[in-house]
């Protein structure tokens, strides 16, 4: 008898190997939507992941993680920025017509990159859990509660990639997967709440909306994401940089530059840097993948231009993306600080407060306590210490 804890193409996934040990040791599968673990914890390989030349991270940009899950991390973060090498700098004016007004160094304590990527972080806690059986490239639909078990029936499955997704994941192009059905006693939602309420669109990645009408009720409403821009930039050749990131203030488009290429265990050359926008700039117009590949990266070389006092050469690389995961509200009411992905680096101290029907469903991610991975991690413990509350003898939930 299955009894997982079950992400559908998510993004918080953090949460899933958090839970506590009784729970870690029963059997878990884990239908996933994206190439590899990790979510917001996520490094694109562009040439695929036996090329580290073009890398860069997707998501969140650098970790602050504290307790528990600091020490679940060991061996697989390293130390970054160093020291006098991660700014705050201090801008003036709007994204048209702007200055640099000074800079600061920013704290690098406990701060740390996953190695030899982001994304070895999802598969280093996958590995700690004991009889998990993961199905990469998948999407899930919970199909409904069988009437003489009171289990959930799973179906996952790969839909069609659409042309975007063909471009920089060839591998698609084999098509559609087989389709896979299993029951299950308990199901877990873990990714953005709102794919929690409405499901995606998006694509391979296709799929309806899987929640109960009980976890809807006391979802709706208290939980928002918002989109910024994400830019991809490579120059062939390594500039002299003076940090190796930025939190960037006062500037219309801009809210932080990093050097992914400085991060340990990367490739140096090509010099890879990940660029994200700020929010007013992304909401100001529905911009084309085109323009913010023309627009923002004027405004990122201009911004070069002032920090190395010439312009820069021309980029060997360029690719921009449109990030709809983030975290704008969440349950706790906690407000966020600062633009993504500085928000990222924090932690709500207080008690979460899982959202689980005791029918066998659940839903987690960063947003049931705040903005971060460590977030994401410790809602993901308190989830699970509540599904143990309703196991009965022999590991059977209440009521299924």
């Amino acid at each position: 008898m299955e009894r997982p804890i079950r992400s559908d193409a998510g993004n918080e996934e953090m949460a899933m190997p958090a839970a506590p040990e009784d729970l870690r040791n029963q059997r878990r599968r884990l239908p996933r939507g994206p190439a590899s673990l990790g979510g917001k914890l996520c490094t694109k390989f562009v040439n695929g992941k036996e090329d580290p030349t073009l890398h860069f991270d997707m998501g969140v940009q650098v970790l602050k993680p504290r307790g528990r899950f600091a020490e679940e991390l060991e061996g697989v973060v390293k130390p970054w920025p160093r020291v006098g090498r991660f700014k705050r700098i201090r801008c003036t004016g709007d994204w048209r017509r702007w200055s640099i007004q000074g800079s600061e160094d920013l704290p690098t304590t406990d701060l740390v990159v996953g190695t030899p990527s982001m994304s070895a972080i999802g598969r280093h806690l996958a590995e700690r859990c004991r009889s998990l059986e993961v199905h990469v490239d998948r999407t899930a639909q919970v199909q409904g509660r069988r009437k003489m078990t009171g289990q959930w029936s799973v179906m996952w499955s790969r839909a069609e990639a659409n042309a975007g997704q063909l471009r920089y994941r060839p591998e698609l192009a084999e098509g559609a997967s087989e389709v896979s059905y299993r029951n299950f006693d308990a199901v877990v939602l873990a990714f953005e709440a709102n794919k929690v309420l409405h499901g995606c669109k998006s694509g391979y990645k296709m799929v309806p909306s899987s929640v109960s009408p009980a976890l809807r009720e006391r979802l709706s409403g208290r939980t928002k994401t918002s989109q910024v821009w994400n830019l991809m930039v490579a120059f062939d050749r390594e500039l002299p940089m003076p940090w190796d990131a930025a939190a960037i203030t006062g500037h219309g488009s801009l809210a932080w530059v990093a050097v992914d290429s400085s991060k340990p265990d990367r490739q140096r050359v090509p010099q890879c840097f990940m660029i994200f926008s700020t929010k007013e700039w992304a909401n100001w117009k529905q911009w084309s993948k085109k323009e913010v590949e023309r627009v923002l990266l004027y405004d990122f070389m201009s911004f070069l231009s002032d920090t190395l006092g010439s312009w820069p050469p021309e980029p060997c690389f360029l690719l921009s993306g449109r990030w709809g995961n983030n975290t704008e509200a969440v349950l706790t009411g906690e407000v966020p600080e600062g633009d993504f992905p500085m928000r990222s680096l924090g932690h709500y101290e207080g008690v979460g407060s899982p959202l689980w029907d005791k029918d066998g469903m659940g839903a987690t991610g960063d947003w049931a306590r705040g903005f971060s991975v460590n977030d994401a991690y410790s809602a993901g413990v308190e989830l699970a210490e509540k599904m143990l509350e309703d196991l009965g003898e022999g590991g059977r939930l209440a009521g299924g």
